[in-house]
Parts: structure tokens; C-alpha cells; sequence
């Protein structure tokens, strides 16, 4: 499988009385200091808001990724669910990907993107993603299960992408359920997050997706044997 790919004055005595003008004008400075005041707590407080929003939960790394596994090399997986380039990796290289992930030969990082909602007609390359989100919060043990099955209903280019119903409906047939779910899909609860990680990606130099990584190396040929010819060259028994 070839990689191919999809392409912001002070007083004079002890005594001092202030006559109108200057009343008028410390009383105009005080309130002026009380909005200076006031905007700056707003600004500190929308500042920690916007922090907090963009922030990866709990379950992802600090850089935004879902990481499996502990052993051997690390591979990198950087898809967006709207990418049909990214659906054939997942099945065709994928079974590999998750049996070698199951032997502990390698650990992997799921780094999931939206960079393609010029693709559909409602932004489903982010809404997707969220729903990913929501799915890793909820439960990241089922996260793997749901990414296949989202990849496998996939929607073709230039249309209408899945409805939030028809997401939810694939998280539950994963075994994720639950009204916190179906809101947190409802309402794009993690869109903050979604662009924020999917703008540093590309500030950091993402061109395309898929991209795979096996340690700092980018594979180019993107089938189950460059996978474990990369990773057999990456393991410490090969150095």
C-alpha cells in the first residue's frame, strides 16, 4: 500500500480640599480603574476557560494523543475519519497493527485529526473526532472498536457525513452508552480541544494524513509488511 494522501501633583499642606473638578475627575479615574480591574479579571477568567477547552482530557497524553500498549517501538497512527486513504490503511494494515499491539510488540499513539471538513457538507471530519472524544472519555478500552467501526461506515467525500444520532448509535455498538454520551456528541462538548490539537498539527508541519510513525520515522509505503519491517528495524534486538 503506497502512501497517497489529503491536503490561522501633590498637595502643598497637610490639608488638601479637592474641589469639584478634581472630585469628579478622581471619582471618573476610580471607575475607569474599576473596569481596567474588572476586564482584566474577565480576560484571566476567559483565558483559564479557553485553557481548560482546549485542554486534552484526562485519558490522552499531554500532546493530544491515546496511547496503548507499553512495549517495543512507538508507532505514531495520525488519521482524520473523513480521510478514505486513512479507511484503507485501517483495513488493510490495521489487524496487524492491533495484533502486534496485542503481543507487546509495540505500544501505539492514536493521534486523530480534523483537517478535512472541506470534505462534507456539515464539518464531519470534526464532528467525528469529537465524538471520538467523547467515546476514549467514556471508556478508552472500546476506543480501538469504535475508530474501526467509524472508518468501516464511513461517508463518501463531498456529501453529508454521518448524522451526531448515527455516531452515537456506532459508539453504543461498540459498548458505549449512556445519556452523558449522547450529549457530549450533541453538543460538540470537545470541539475546543478538536481544533485547537488539529491547528497544532499543522503549525507543527502536518501536510497529509494518514501519517505513520514508527519511532522519528515516517513510513512511505503504508502495508502490514513496511509496518514490521519498520518496526523489526526500530527494536532494540535490531540496534
Amino acid at each position: 500500500m503506497n502512501r497517497s494522501s489529503r491536503k490561522v501633583s501633590g498637595a502643598s499642606g497637610s490639608r488638601r480640599l479637592l474641589n469639584p473638578v478634581s472630585v469628579g475627575a478622581v471619582i471618573l479615574i476610580l471607575v475607569l480603574a474599576g473596569v481596567v480591574i474588572a476586564n482584566s479579571v474577565h480576560k484571566h477568567n476567559d483565558k483559564k476557560q479557553t485553557a481548560e477547552a482546549v485542554a486534552p482530557p484526562a485519558v490522552f497524553t499531554p500532546d493530544g494523543r491515546l496511547h496503548f500498549g507499553s512495549g517495543g517501538p512507538l508507532v505514531t497512527v495520525t488519521t482524520d475519519f473523513q480521510c478514505p486513504i486513512c479507511h484503507q490503511f485501517e483495513v488493510t494494515t490495521g489487524p496487524t497493527l492491533t495484533e502486534m499491539l496485542a503481543a507487546g510488540t509495540i505500544s501505539v499513539d492514536y493521534d486523530t485529526v480534523a483537517v478535512l471538513d472541506g470534505l462534507s457538507e456539515d464539518r464531519y471530519s470534526s464532528r467525528s473526532a469529537n465524538a471520538s472524544v467523547c467515546v476514549a472519555v467514556a471508556n478508552k478500552s472500546a476506543w480501538p472498536d469504535f475508530s474501526k467501526r467509524l472508518f468501516d461506515a464511513q461517508p463518501a467525500e463531498n456529501g453529508p457525513g454521518l448524522t451526531d444520532d448515527k455516531l452515537i448509535q456506532i459508539a453504543g455498538d461498540a459498548g458505549v452508552t449512556g445519556a452523558d454520551v449522547a450529549d457530549c456528541v450533541h453538543s460538540s462538548r470537545y470541539a475546543g480541544f478538536v481544533a485547537y490539537h488539529s491547528q497544532q498539527a499543522i503549525t507543527a508541519g502536518l501536510t497529509h494524513v494518514p501519517v505513520i510513525k514508527v519511532g522519528d520515522t515516517t513510513l512511505q509505503n503504508l502495508g502490514p509488511d513496511a509496518l514490521r519491517a519498520a518496526v523489526a528495524q526500530a527494536s532494540p534486538a535490531a540496534k
